[in-house]
């Protein structure tokens, strides 16, 4: 058996494309290949996705089973060269090309297919004309033995499995959780190598939304479909990226600018350096328009019209005579709200702010501004200003300012994008977070929760 098992896997690596793929371990017993930051194309053979495993009591359940037969081949012989065990389930999270063409090789070794409720086994594939003929060898559609249209629970050798249909009214992505392994797989919900793409319709409110849900889930790891990140700045990327679009775009749209012009003129300079940027960018920006605009006009035809005053009424109002008229009731004048102030953030030197970090058990936060940097003033100028931001900064972190046209930064910090904020462990002092490009208080806000709770779960900062 040892023999022709060998045989299997020489030949699949003779005769087909070669994925020179790794098995990395994320948790307990759960393995990804990690695919590139790229499009599919002849050299990379479709593997721009990652595809996942977990090992159970008796089998494997493979997440997303990649771009080609031959791929789900060469990942198959590498588990059984780990341990020799049957694939039980397949759980597609997209009906992307790449997530499940290599369904077949899966179902041939007698796993069940589980995919979105918008898999669509009849239709065209897209990529057999972007990769070369080696790769696509044997590749074809196969029906899912189970199409999953609402969240499920199945039970896999006393395992539980949740898929979820995240956003409910869409029926191409899902989202699997293993929780005796703290894992989630959030497939194409989450991009944190790459722009995001708006595609198949997919509405921008409501992806931002499904990711407030999925931050609000328990795990501790989590896998996209693109990129290798894995705790909560894995978020993050996605996250910026759609909540700035949808404030610039409904900016454009206030300002009265038509489609085309939105286009030409939404650009987002923090993400410029994203791959894929110049590929998605426009469409999404166009995608978004197509959302939006739609809605501000119903917000602009619900308000109430402005009460105009016309000579007539107030002649009416100055001939009705004064007994008709109603006496005025004599409230008494409410109380002014006592609004809080909070004290402007202080800023130390980086050793000052190391000690009393490590004294205080608070995070060391390095502002990274330059020279004629626009969005560095608009960041300084939340800082300043914002309640809300100050009292989260003076509660748990310690400020330090630094300008990288001038002052060499420490820790070997190198930032491309200004405004730039280090995250640092101030015992064994390490950068625990770069976070580039600020644009919105709210992208802010969310980025100093997630330092709190990194610095919590890590134990560098005081509960």
């Amino acid at each position: 058996m040892r023999y022709l098992l060998s045989l299997f896997f020489f030949t699949a690596s003779i005769f087909g494309f070669n994925y020179h793929l790794t098995p990395y371990n994320i948790a307990d017993n759960v393995y990804c290949y990690f695919g590139l930051g790229d499009e599919p194309n002849r050299i990379n053979g479709g593997n721009i996705v990652n595809s996942c495993y977990v090992e159970i009591k008796d089998g494997y359940v493979v997440i997303d089973s990649g771009p080609s037969y031959s791929y789900a081949q060469q990942a198959y012989m590498l588990m059984q060269q780990k341990k020799r065990l049957p694939v039980k389930y397949v759980i597609n999270t997209s009906t992307d090309d790449v997530h499940i063409l290599g369904n077949g090789f899966y179902k041939e070794q007698g796993a069940t297919i589980l995919a979105p409720k918008g898999y669509d086994a009849q239709r065209k594939t897209i990529i057999d004309n972007l990769i070369s003929e080696d790769a696509f060898i044997n590749t074809h559609l196969i029906p899912a033995d189970r199409s999953i249209v609402k969240d499920t629970t199945i039970k896999c050798c006393s395992m539980k499995i949740t898929i979820d249909k995240i956003i409910e009214d869409d029926d191409n992505y899902l989202t699997v959780f293993i929780p005796s392994r703290n894992v989630l797989f959030a497939g194409d919900m989450i991009y944190n190598n790459r722009i995001p793409a708006l595609k198949k319709g997919r509405s921008l409110i409501k992806w931002l939304k499904a990711l407030k849900e999925i931050e609000r889930q328990s795990w501790e790891r989590v896998i996209s479909a693109h990129g290798v990140k894995s705790r909560y700045a894995a978020l993050r990327n996605t996250q910026s990226y759609l909540t700035i679009l949808k404030e610039r775009v409904m900016e454009s749209i206030q300002h009265g600018l038509s489609k085309e012009e939105t286009i030409q003129q939404v650009e987002l300079l923090p993400f410029i350096e994203e791959r894929l940027y110049d590929v998605w960018h426009k469409k999404n920006v166009a995608n978004a328009y197509d959302e939006l605009y739609p809605l501000y006009l119903k917000e602009q035809s619900a308000l109430p019209l402005a009460p105009q005053a016309t000579q007539q009424s107030k002649k009416t109002k100055t001939d009705t005579p004064k007994h008709s008229r109603p006496k005025k009731e004599t409230q008494p004048h409410p109380k002014p709200k006592k609004h809080h102030y909070e004290p402007n953030i202080r800023y130390y030197s980086y050793h000052q702010a190391l000690k009393k970090a490590q004294r205080e058990k608070r995070i060391v936060l390095l502002k990274v501004r330059s020279d004629n940097c626009p969005f560095c003033d608009k960041l300084d100028g939340l800082l300043k200003h914002d309640n809300q931001i100050k009292r989260l900064i003076n509660k748990h972190y310690i400020m330090v300012q630094m300008n990288s046209s001038r002052d060499e930064l420490p820790l070997n910090i190198h930032v491309a994008v200004t405004p730039s904020l280090a995250f640092i462990r101030p015992n064994n002092p390490k950068v625990e977070m770069l976070i580039s490009g600020i644009e919105s208080r709210q992208e802010l806000i969310n980025v100093l929760k997630e330092g709190i709770e990194d610095g919590k779960r890590g134990g560098y900062l005081k509960p």
